[in-house]
């Protein structure tokens, strides 16, 4: 199949968007073309990419997506850059939905299981990828992201909270919940800083970046497979796992499957694939080490910093009207479309906030001494 990125598409769009717009392209064609190989010789289920064709270095140099932006360039210019990347289509029966049942989502965090234990820890390949794709994955990156969406937050908060108060009041009734977004604000510097993670540093690998269902083919229910095909890679860069897995439990998991027990069951089952897989790539190689404690904490960071791009980009006329008109859209996140997952997502954000604030703070303390 093709996937075709091109300027002109996007010529409606302000040179900031456009230009992000140019970027992800950049990095998903960096992927194909200088890494997928190598992750499919590490048993990673990509498609395979036949041949590509790109031109947006006149356009973007080698400016990263979170650097200084550029003028715009003239119209002439942006009328020839694109990208095409012609991929092989998956070989088998697959299919994608959203929201997912639990086994469903079990086998997409598998899957994703598989390129996380691919890059683990290796710090050359993790260097190239800094350097190439992201610097620091995920599409909802803070230093990626519009700074006006972070200023929105407290007022979207705010919002939020008159509108859905009624659904859940003793949520809202809880002791610091009325100050969830400007908490959030406060945070997100630190929970940013601890999600810089550098090639070299211990639990660093590859993540996808914007893991969600509709970026995931999975086999049938009734099937018997256990791996899926990842796709849509522009977001790709280093980072911690756990960014994957809590995007993709908010995004894609509805709040039943999440309840008593699913969503730690669904972690475990993701820290045991990776674990599995980590020690399937050679003889020799030691188990993936991702103490509880750590791997606990790396998801509650994920946590925390999709609310605040949920809180600062989507959530500013949020209301259980507007999320009905998108209930059946599979690919917005679950958390903007369905008003329980939405104040299930508000408690969990609360909850891995507490344990975060203190954590900062005690790295503050330090910092003084």
């Amino acid at each position: 199949f093709l996937k075709k990125v091109t300027a002109s598409a996007s010529q409606k769009r302000e040179w900031n968007d456009r230009r992000r717009y140019l970027v992800y392209a950049r990095t998903e064609a960096r992927f194909y073309e200088e890494f997928s190989h190598i992750l499919k010789h590490r048993n990673v289920p990509i498609p395979t990419l036949a041949t590509s064709k790109k031109n947006l270095d006149s356009v973007l140099g080698d400016s990263e997506l979170s650097g200084p932006v550029n003028e715009e360039p003239e119209a002439k210019i942006l009328q020839h850059a694109g990208c095409f990347l012609f991929l092989s289509c998956a070989g088998r029966k697959l299919i994608q939905e959203s929201p997912l049942s639990e086994k469903m989502a079990e086998i997409a965090l598998n899957t994703v299981a598989r390129l996380h234990a691919a890059a683990w820890e290796d710090k050359e390949l993790l260097e190239k990828a800094a350097s190439r794709l992201q610097r620091f994955g995920g599409s909802f990156a803070l230093s990626m992201r519009n700074p006006k969406e972070i200023q929105k937050i407290p007022g979207n908060w705010k919002r939020f909270s008159d509108v859905f108060s009624p659904l859940n009041p003793d949520l809202f009734e809880r002791k610091g919940i009325d100050q969830l977004g400007t908490r959030l604000v406060a945070i997100a510097p630190w929970v940013a800083k601890q999600l810089s993670v550098l090639p070299d540093q211990r639990h660093a690998t590859l993540i996808h970046g914007d893991f969600k269902a509709m970026n995931v083919f999975l086999p049938a229910e009734h099937s018997n497979e256990r791996d899926g095909l990842l796709i849509d890679f522009a977001s790709t860069g280093v980072g911690y796992g756990m960014s994957d897995v809590a995007m993709h439990l908010s995004h894609s998991v509805s709040p039943e499957v999440l309840a008593n027990g699913g969503e730690e069951r669904l972690i475990a089952s993701y820290i045991n694939a990776l674990k599995k897989v980590y020690a399937e790539r050679g003889a020799g190689m030691a188990m993936c080490e991702y103490p509880p404690s750590v791997a606990s904490l790396h998801y509650k960071l994920g946590v925390v910093d999709y609310a605040r791009f949920v809180l600062g980009r989507f959530w500013g006329n949020a209301s259980p009207e507007v999320f009905l008109s998108k209930a059946d859209k599979p690919n917005v996140t679950l958390v903007n479309r369905n008003a329980k997952a939405a104040l299930a997502f508000v408690e969990k954000t609360h909850r891995c906030l507490l344990e975060l604030e203190q954590l900062s703070q005690i790295d503050e303390r330090v910092v003084k001494d």
